[in-house]
This record gives C-alpha cells, structure tokens and sequence, in this order.
C-alpha cells in the first residue's frame, strides 16, 4: 500500500493548512515504513548505529499501547490493523492515524532530518540531547546562537507538539521575537522572555547535495518515481 492509498488526505483545493496536514502525514508515514524497509531501516542503522533500535522501539511501543486500548475497548478492526503494522510493516489507516498524534521525540527529529538530508546542529545540553533551553542561564548567548541557526531549519518543542521557526527579530535589549510557523497555518509571533523554560529548541542543517542522494533513496524505498534530471 502506497502513501496515495491511504486516502488521509482532505479533498478540495489545497491551502496552507491542508499543506502543513499533508507534510505531517508524509512525515509520520515515513517514520513508520523506516521501521521495517529494507532500505530505509538499514540506512538509518547505518547512520545512527547507537540510536536506531531505541527509535524503532519506541515507535512500536506506543502503537502496542494504543493497540491494547483498542482491545480494551473492544475495537477488534482497530487493533487488528495496528498489530498488522507491527508485525509486517504495512502502514493502514488506523496505524498511521494514531501515530500520527503522537509527541515525536529527539531521535525520531533526528531520523527524519536524515531522510531529507539534513544532520542535528548538536548544543551543550544538559539533557544530553543537544538542545538549547532558556532556562535563564545565559540566555543571551543562547538566543544570539538561535539567531544564527534559523536559516538553516530550527523548530520549538512546546511539550505536545512541534513548530517550526520560521524567524527571530531582536525586540530590545536581549530579548527576541520569534516568528512561529503553527501547524493550523497560522503565524506566531512569541516574545523571548515569554518563552517556558522546558520548552526545547532544536536546529537541523540541510546539505543540498545530500538531500538530492536522500530523495532518490526516499523514492527508490517507497516505489516513488524518480525525478527528472534537468
């Protein structure tokens, strides 16, 4: 079953919203066939030799958990397609739509950068992640650095979901306005200080010749066409 296939999409013209849905499918759907292709998976293992099967576990642990709330609920269709996506790797709507919603972590950022040819801009972390906090300590610093790394892809973790940075402004004296991309199509713009300090910022640099060689991997793994060479 192809990503075409699974008629998640909304019908009608296609504006920013539906835009922003259609990526979040596309990018959930890859994630999920990265457990399994033959291509894929070998590719992220290659790339993330000490990360790869706490990612893959990961992912498959919170289907099997949304899986037995089915079948506590006595959703027996459900849960069967779930199961069927953990034990083959064939993506069906439920799967897809469940995961979907869930909160990705740093490994599952870091994986789908590498699909499209990007690699994590790696901070001192406390957390060991290599994120960046304004936790107050040397919040300067840390938003001169945010500034500098916009233009290569920063996003925001409120906590539930992520948004992507689409610019800083300096406002006064140390502080910044961030300019933030909502999923509903929607732009924010938030003021440094207002900023929580749990909320995590990542940043992703994209090599252009990289994600040329990923797209074609990407389409060779999914039975995509490949695209003309100009």
């Amino acid at each position: 079953m192809g990503l075409s296939d699974l008629r998640l999409f909304p019908k009608g013209n296609t504006n920013g919203v539906q835009l922003s849905l259609f990526w979040q499918i596309a990018c959930a759907y890859l994630l999920m066939k990265a457990c399994f292709n033959p291509l894929l998976g070998p590719h992220l293992q290659q790339e993330f030799p000490d990360e790869y099967d706490v990612f893959k576990a990961i992912l498959l642990q919170q289907l099997e958990d949304r899986m037995n709330s089915f079948i506590a609920h006595k959703n027996t269709q459900a849960a069967s397609n779930i199961r069927y996506f953990i034990k083959t790797g064939v993506v069906r709507r439920t799967p897809l739509q469940e995961y979907l919603y869930e909160m990705k972590t740093n490994l599952e950022l870091k994986m789908l950068a590498n699909l499209f040819g990007g690699t994590q801009i790696l901070f001192p972390s406390p957390d060991g992640t290599g994120c960046i906090f304004l936790d107050g300590k040397d919040d300067k610093k840390k938003l001169e650095t945010l500034y500098k790394h916009v233009a290569d892809g920063l996003i925001i973790g409120l906590g539930y979901h992520w948004l992507a940075v689409q610019g800083m402004e300096p406002d006064k004296k140390n502080q910044y306005n961030f300019i933030i991309h909502d999923p509903l199509g929607e732009k924010k713009v938030v003021l440094s200080e207002r900023i929580q300090s749990d909320f995590r910022f990542y940043a992703f640099q994209f090599d252009a010749a990289k994600r040329v060689a990923m797209d074609s991997l990407v389409r060779q793994a999914l039975h995509l066409p490949q695209k003309k060479k100009i």
